[in-house]
């Protein structure tokens, strides 16, 4: 018989509501002993969409102002965009932006000169906005799949997840605070580019947006009642995973090749659901110990709505603190929605993509810039604050941990039209990049180190992937680990 292709998903999205069945599923795995007893290892990767501002005082630390003549060897010996001569070493001046992070200059990385080069590669589906937080942890070619207009591939945090997330109950956590006013849903499954985390096959991953929810999923009890009501859930959850595999069985044969495709990635899917409910057994019966003062977080209070934006980070940030510290998970990624909303309690009332991002040629949209940059910097910096107050063998947990923070555009100089320096909202290069947290002190922390333009920047997970134990692998188009951070 002849089915539409969309029919059939259609069809099998009524039966299996992945979104649904994903935000609501353990993610777990099997337990396993840590060598030596040594304190965990983290990594949180934050990302900030829309892009950041790293002109004139802004996310890098420069020597000098814009220079026309040193602009053509930019990409090398430390010339950044704009003929910009980066201040490298311990001793630069911490630049506006970061001046929040300022208390963790010791523990911190400041990169540049880091860069995906597929992001340089243009898609027909999605604009520059498609290669900004989509492919921020995976730097992948979304145009290099034959067969598919858009594909991405497997983030970092999946990728570093399948290596060590057995260690925890939750091999990793995917979690995003505000809506994004751009996304790319429209176009189809594959082609969600707005997140951070990315499945083996390229499908993006459910996250969570509640904290109160998130406190729940990841703290529930041990006992008798939590584990009758756990098994009841997976049991329906299994029904409905078997119900679809016989479905996906008495299509295959009946569809075309093009089709058939579709439906074994699908099931790919449906196959990793029950390797995670198989796995969640594995943790039945444990509780987890939280620390006496732990309480679950509130619902965000009334007000002005643009206020209530930063008590939603900070609940977030504070559950996922939680996590790290009673090693509920080791691997997370959180999506703030950068430029988009509003920020009139910062005193920019103008729709901050199109007024700021867009005008990055004006000293106005500079302004506006730096201020929402510096906002997203002080969530980061409470945040690194509450991992640095909770004290652990070997130190404190920010010690154990990486705490990314980056952003795949970048709102700043682009190239000389005669002596003017030209600014443009959306550039794949020079990412900004910084890294909070020793690493268990494997990582040479308190510099900004500079990279050749053409450096990959999965050369930096690589380089993390050395930290937390997993030797000689490498990441994408990852050609080892970066000189001079270890």
């Amino acid at each position: 018989m002849s089915i539409n292709r969309r029919t059939v998903l259609k069809g099998l999205g009524t039966t299996l509501a992945l979104p649904f069945l994903e935000s609501m599923l353990p993610r777990t795995s099997w337990a396993a002993a840590d060598a030596a007893n040594l304190p965990p290892q983290r990594m949180v990767f934050i990302g900030v969409e829309g892009g950041t501002w790293t002109g004139a005082d802004g996310f890098f630390p420069y020597q000098g102002g814009p220079d026309a003549e040193r602009a053509k060897d930019w990409g090398k010996k430390g010339i950044l965009p704009g003929g910009y001569l980066a201040e490298t070493g311990p001793d630069y001046k911490m630049p506006a932006t970061l001046e929040p992070l300022a208390d963790f200059r010791k523990d911190m990385l400041l990169l540049s000169g880091l860069h995906h080069r597929n992001d340089d590669i243009g898609n027909a589906v999605v604009n520059d906005h498609g290669q900004d937080l989509g492919t921020l942890l995976t730097g992948t070619n979304i145009s290099g799949t034959p067969g598919y207009a858009l594909r991405n591939g497997q983030s970092f945090d999946q990728f570093a997840a399948r290596r060590i997330g057995d260690r925890t109950r939750f091999p990793s956590l995917e979690l995003v605070v505000g809506n994004s006013t751009y996304n790319t849903k429209e176009v189809g499954g594959l082609a969600n580019m707005s997140y951070l985390s990315y499945d083996a096959d390229g499908y993006a991953l459910p996250v969570e947006g509640n904290p109160g929810a998130l406190f729940d999923r990841l703290f529930t009890g041990g006992g008798k009642d939590q584990a009758k009501q756990r098994e009841i859930q997976r049991r329906k959850q299994k029904s409905i995973l078997d119900s679809v595999v016989a479905e996906l069985k008495r299509l295959n044969g009946s569809i075309s090749t093009g089709d058939r495709r579709k439906l074994d990635e699908y099931g790919s899917t449906v196959r990793e659901m029950e390797r995670r409910l198989e796995q969640a057994k594995a943790w039945d019966g444990i509780p987890v110990n939280l620390p006496a003062d732990a309480q679950k977080p509130a619902r965000a209070k009334g007000g002005d709505p643009d206020q209530a934006r930063t008590e939603e980070m900070r609940m977030m940030l504070d559950v996922l603190a939680l996590a790290l510290q009673t090693d509920v998970t080791r691997i997370a990624t959180l999506r703030l929605s950068g430029y988009y909303g509003s920020f009139k309690f910062l005193g920019f009332p103008e729709d901050p993509h199109g007024e700021y991002a867009h005008k990055c040629d004006q000293p106005s949209g500079q302004a506006g810039l730096r201020a929402i940059d510096k906002y997203h910097v002080e969530q980061l910096a409470y945040f690194c604050g509450k991992l640095r107050g909770m004290s652990e063998l070997g130190g404190n947990v920010l010690d154990n941990s990486m705490v990314f923070y980056g952003a795949g555009l970048n709102c700043g100089p682009s190239k000389f039209e005669g002596d003017k320096l030209g600014h443009y909202a959306h550039i794949h290069r020079n990412h900004a990049t910084v890294v909070v947290g020793r690493g268990g002190g494997k990582l040479k922390t308190g510099q900004h180190v500079n990279f050749d333009h053409g450096t990959p920047q999965n050369n930096l997970y690589t380089t993390m992937l050395e930290v937390v134990g997993v030797q000689d692998e490498k990441f994408g188009d990852s050609t080892g680990p970066l000189p001079g951070l270890l």
